[in-house]
């Protein structure tokens, strides 16, 4: 009767000796940051939508990658003054929107959009001092920082990139800057009011035009560490033994 326990011992041995085996060798890739601009592009942002230039096809616009890009992947990594495409975004984008960030250069090399904002919490945007922050209208995902010449602009974006290997997690911003404009006059242009949603605008055919830039970062998305995984282990592994002990 003793030996179907031993045999029940080694057996978790063994699960748990694979387990830590492919946690400790499975590694997340893409890593490291992207940075890119719009070349001789830009964005053109409305209340609904964004729609990135030069663009690749109706519902795409390419980007440059830019100096300072470390990202590594199983397929290669993005040279610098390489090319790639963006996906134009709506209201009606839902998410995870996958392909959203891809390379000319590397088919296979996916960024993922998951998520896009938060805006800022405060839509009162005329009268902001130097570094005052706003979102022109409830729910947002664009924030207006007042600067000494203007406004800057930042959009948060995050998801997941793949290229066929174990995926990662990224997070990054999109930014501008618009110069000789203030958030308030970028809220009055648009017809939106403190406190008010993007229903609410006045002015929903507006649109911004500029330039941009991006910077993200992939980085390895979480897995258990093989030590406390082991130490898992060996306490199943002891509580076998003592039971087979007391059978």
């Amino acid at each position: 009767m003793k030996f179907p326990r031993l045999r029940s011992a080694v057996s978790l041995l063994a699960i748990v000796a694979t387990v830590v085996f492919f946690a400790s060798t499975a590694s997340a890739t893409p890593l490291g940051a992207v940075r890119f601009d719009g070349g001789t592009g830009g964005v053109t942002v409305g209340i609904n939508f964004i729609d990135w230039t030069p663009p690749a096809d109706g519902t795409t616009g390419t980007f440059v990658v830019s100096s300072g890009t470390t990202l590594t992947s199983a397929l290669g990594t993005p040279a610098v003054g390489s090319t790639g495409t963006l996906l134009d975004l709506t209201g009606g984008t839902v998410l995870p929107l996958a392909n959203f960030m891809t390379f000319a250069t590397i088919p296979g090399l996916s960024f993922d959009l998951g998520f896009v904002g938060p805006g800022s919490a405060n839509t009162n945007c005329g009268g902001l001092g130097i570094g005052g922050s706003c979102s022109i209208f409830l729910g947002s995902p664009v924030i207006l920082t007042a600067t000494g010449t203007g406004t800057s602009v930042a959009l948060s974006v995050g998801g997941t990139a793949r290229d066929g290997t174990t995926p990662s997690n990224w997070t990054g911003n999109f930014t501008t800057q618009i110069t000789g404009t203030s958030p308030g006059q970028i809220q009055s242009l648009f017809g939106c009011v403190p406190g008010g949603t993007g229903a609410a605008c006045t002015n929903p055919g507006a649109t911004v035009s500029s330039t941009y830039s991006g910077d993200l970062l992939a980085t390895a998305i979480p897995t258990p560490e093989p030590t406390s995984i082991i130490l898992l282990g060996s306490g199943l592994l002891g509580l076998a033994l003592i039971r087979r002990k007391t059978a």
